[in-house]
């Protein structure tokens, strides 16, 4: 059994989707995948049991019968730091550890989202590789190229331990591919850094969903639960004025988009379903009359409810991360296909 913890300069630097591509890849020649996320930081709270959003994506898409909420130690700081010692997180690892490698070919283990993330409570990415014994895998990304240089520069050179179990660095949502290749890849190479891959942007990845809305919101969904997962959405309209007003907004008439206003707004909502809207978020908690609602269903719009003001419920809305799950196929396969065609994953076998 191989072990990789994954461990990224920033947060949604890509650690997730990196582990989701290889795990398809490994699924596919019969291997049998594990994962865990130590640290949950992406809190669900459902049925009274909290969970890592990741780690429940994990578990469906792959099929896995590890609960989510055991897949992680904890979620919170001051709750760690008070139920645990160093010795006690370690040997909680160590058991979570051994609880999902049984049987598996291979483990994925997730890491906080930086290296710093966690220290604290004895629970950062480097730590958890030490207590399992694990190799780690570095995922870089961010807006400018020569900072994700210093990241990597600053994490072999001053990091007690990561150069000695790094097996290379994954760059990941880069701009212009011919700049790395010719730029910066040969700065890591003289560096003694193993790049692993370069993955290009795609803007495919970064479009979200009625269903992400609602799950990371926790919307209540009025009405079109059968397209939550089908409508794309590239845009958002933040409804504050008479339909008349907003149709003279270019953003208003571009399709796909997402319309957030409040549900006694009907003059609105209905010019919005008829200009090629993918979703609307009513807010304050008002529901719509139910010819709005039967006009919603007919146009394949779902409706999703909130208790906010729409200012508010935008800010929210500005905070969402598209984060892949099971209904995703589309994505999934164009995770896939990306590490299939830019990473060397040699190191998956290698001793």
């Amino acid at each position: 059994m191989k072990s990789f913890v994954f461990v990224s300069n920033q947060n949604n630097a890509g650690k997730t989707t990196m582990i989701i591509g290889l795990s398809r890849l490994l699924s596919g020649k019969g291997k049998k995948i594990g994962y865990m996320k130590p640290f949950g930081e992406r809190v669900v709270y459902k049925k009274k049991r909290l969970w890592d959003y990741d780690a429940a994506a994990m578990t469906r898409i792959f099929g896995l019968k590890d609960n989510p909420e055991d897949l992680s130690i904890g979620f919170d700081h001051s709750k760690l730091l008070y139920m645990y010692d160093r010795s006690g997180i370690e040997e909680k690892v160590k058991e979570c550890f051994g609880r999902v490698s049984e049987g598996k070919d291979y483990v994925f283990i997730e890491g906080s989202k930086n290296p710093r993330y966690g220290c604290s409570v004895y629970l950062d990415p480097l730590s958890v590789a030490e207590y399992t014994n694990s190799k780690i895998v570095f995922v870089a990304s961010g807006t400018d190229d020569f900072e994700i240089i210093d990241d990597i520069y600053h994490m072999k050179e001053s990091v007690k331990g990561f150069d000695e179990r790094l097996v290379g660095v994954i760059i990941n949502r880069v701009k212009s591919m011919d700049n790395w290749k010719d730029v910066y890849l040969p700065l890591l190479e003289k560096k003694g850094v193993k790049v692993l891959g370069i993955i290009p942007r795609v803007k495919e990845l970064e479009i979200a969903t009625p269903q992400i809305i609602a799950e990371q919101l926790f919307a209540k969904v009025i009405s079109g639960e059968e397209w939550l997962s089908k409508n794309k959405i590239e845009d958002v309209f933040i409804g504050a004025m008479s339909a008349s007003a907003a149709v003279k907004s270019p953003i208003f008439n571009k399709e796909n988009k997402l319309i957030i206003t409040s549900g006694d707004r009907t003059d609105l909502i209905v010019a919005s379903l008829e200009h090629g809207t993918s979703c609307i978020l009513l807010t304050n908690n008002i529901i719509p009359p139910p010819n709005i609602i039967e006009k919603a269903n007919k146009h394949k719009v779902p409706l999703l409810l909130v208790p906010w003001d729409t200012y508010t419920a935008a800010k929210h809305v500005e905070n969402i991360r598209i984060l892949l799950n099971e209904k995703d196929l589309e994505k999934l396969e164009l995770t896939e296909k990306l590490i299939k065609e830019n990473v060397d994953v040699g190191f998956l076998e290698e001793e």
